[in-house]
Formats: structure tokens, C-alpha cells, sequence
């Protein structure tokens, strides 16, 4: 009798995985939710939007965009990562991945998920100063900042990507800014613009408008290259300075024990979204570079990110809150 019990047991869990395996090569057979750890409006929002609007066309059913904001992004990933693990709920996220991680917000990090495809990338993070302070370069600002220890008022956002670059910047160089944590792009925008910052870190797309009133001067583009998305802004290391740091990388990221055919699904659709023309000029507009980063080079690039955070937390900088 229990030889036949365990047998059923046996036959009904070969019977299960097999149902999960024909489940998943049929995949989808509904609407997958993309989950964004943001509100709307923002870069990662509008960019997993463009994404989605493509990516439907190719699976042939909806893909919807779902805002869960809260705890620097954590909110919307634990959603993700509690999830049942067949392909209807998807992050779309960021660096914030690692970051919550390393500030002890999330006890996960890149590597808590199967890792996807990187489809689009921002390379134009750069440091703006205002246009009264007479500073042109990252030379000037760190002279400045020598001269002056820890009097430049220097926007961020505790634990954030920009954080961690402002750290890195600090250690590199020798310096010490009066980190100051006053929210968001927007709101390092209207700091640095009332003058209550005196240099602020942000992707190029915002500015341009300030650029061209000479209420910013933008001081170069912390990446290796000149970013495709702001070609006339030189790096830093053209004007003098070898200081470089990371891209912001919006990839997709799956429940941990999600088949790998629903994930070879993604990748077949990621792929020819990325090739497509029209995809390339939606993500152009919105002022970001189109790619396809395979999860093997997803999930270095996180990893190398990773490893370089938890070192610079060890710096334990500290940050004010704007007054």
C-alpha cells in the first residue's frame, strides 16, 4: 500500500513538471507584467515603456507596465523576487539592484534572480557645476575641492548610483565634498539651479535647456568614451582627469527558478526588439542609447559594479540632508 501511495506521489510529480515544462514552451498565454521599482515619469519608467510597446508586438500578447515604488526601488523588486516563477512577472530595473544591497536595504542583490539582457543603456553621467562658479573642468573642481575640504555642497541621493560615484570620486582624487541628499534628478536640478548646491551629478538629458542659458556648465561625461547620447560633452579624461565610473544598464531580471525556456523566450524577443529601427529611434528620443547586452554580460557588469560598491561603502561618508 505505501509502495503504490509513493508511486502515485512519484507519478504525479513526474506528471506536474512535465505540465510546467509544456506550460512554459507555450509561453506566454497571457499578459506578462513588467514590474518598474519606480513611480511613473522618470527615465526608468519611460524607457521600460518604449521597451514593452515593442516587446508585445513580438510576443503577441500585452505587456504590462506596472509602477511598485517604495524603499529606493526594493518594494518593486520583492515583488519579483517573491513571485511564482513562471515568467508573468518581470523586473525591469538598474543599478539600484546592487546599491539596495550593498546599503542593506534589500537582502538580495543581481545574483538573488536569474539574470536577462540589458536593452538599453544611459553612458551620459556627468557632473555640472553653476554657470557663476568660474569652474570649466573636473581639474578645477578638484582643485576647488582641495583648497576647500569639504565645503562644496555636492548634490546626491543616499545609497543611490550617483552616491557611489561621488565615494569613488572622493577616494580617487583625494577630496572631500559636503555630500548633501536632496532627492532626485528634478530636485538636484532646482538645487543646483537656486544655488543651494555648488555641483550636481545627472545624466545629460534635462540640462540642455540650462546649458544653453549658461546657468550650468557640464565639467565631462564619467565614462571611457564620449557617450552617444551627448556627443559634444568630452570625458574627463579628455580634460585632464582619468576618472571613470559606471553606465546606467536598464535590464530585465526573472524569478530565480524560472524555466529557462520562458527565459529563452525573453531572449529571442529582447534580441529582435533591439535590432528593430523603430526601437532604436523611440529610445533615441528618449535621449538613451539602444543595446543588447547578453545576461552573461549583464550579470559581470553587475557583479564588477558590486564588488566596487561594497568597497567604497567601507568609507561610511556622511551625508546631510538639505537644510
Amino acid at each position: 500500500m505505501k509502495k503504490s501511495v509513493l508511486g502515485l506521489c512519484v507519478l504525479a510529480a513526474v506528471g506536474l513538471a512535465s505540465q510546467g515544462v509544456a506550460l512554459a514552451k507555450d509561453y506566454p498565454t497571457k499578459p506578462i507584467e513588467l514590474i518598474v521599482p519606480v513611480g511613473p515619469g522618470g527615465s526608468t519608467d519611460l524607457s521600460a515603456r518604449v521597451f514593452a510597446k515593442h516587446a508585445q508586438k513580438k510576443f503577441g500578447k500585452p505587456v504590462v507596465i506596472v509602477n511598485i515604488k517604495g524603499a529606493g526601488g526594493y518594494t518593486g523588486s520583492k515583488t519579483v523576487y517573491d513571485s511564482a516563477p513562471d515568467g508573468y512577472k518581470v523586473l525591469y530595473t538598474h543599478a539600484g539592484i546592487v546599491t539596495n544591497h550593498v546599503t542593506n536595504t534589500a537582502p538580495y542583490s543581481y545574483d538573488g534572480f536569474k539574470v536577462g539582457p540589458t536593452v538599453i543603456e544611459d553612458p551620459s553621467l556627468a557632473l555640472f557645476v553653476n554657470g557663476k562658479s568660474g569652474m570649466k573642468t573636473l581639474g578645477d573642481l578638484i582643485a576647488k575641492a582641495k583648497a576647500e575640504p569639504g565645503k562644496l555642497k555636492t548634490a546626491t541621493e543616499y545609497g543611490a548610483f550617483t552616491y557611489f560615484m561621488l565615494l569613488k570620486l572622493q577616494k580617487e582624487q583625494g577630496v572631500k565634498f559636503n555630500l548633501v541628499d536632496v532627492g532626485g534628478d528634478a530636485d538636484k536640478t532646482v538645487a543646483l539651479l537656486g544655488g543651494h548646491v555648488d555641483v550636481m551629478p545627472k545624466v545629460y538629458l534635462g540640462t540642455e535647456d540650462y546649458l544653453d542659458s549658461g546657468d550650468f556648465v557640464v565639467l565631462g561625461v564619467a565614462q571611457a568614451e564620449r557617450a552617444a547620447n551627448a556627443p559634444k560633452v568630452p570625458t574627463f579624461k579628455e580634460t585632464g582627469i582619468d576618472f571613470q565610473y559606471h553606465e546606467y544598464p536598464f535590464t530585465i531580471f526573472f524569478q530565480k527558478d524560472t524555466p529557462q525556456e520562458v527565459i529563452d523566450a525573453w531572449l529571442k524577443v529582447a534580441q529582435e526588439v533591439t535590432a528593430d529601427p523603430a526601437y532604436k529611434k523611440d529610445v533615441e528620443k528618449l535621449g538613451m542609447v539602444p543595446v543588447y547586452k547578453s545576461p552573461e554580460e549583464a550579470a559581470k557588469n553587475f557583479a564588477a559594479m558590486q564588488a566596487e560598491f561594497a568597497e567604497l561603502a567601507k568609507e561610511k561618508a556622511e551625508v546631510a540632508a538639505q537644510k
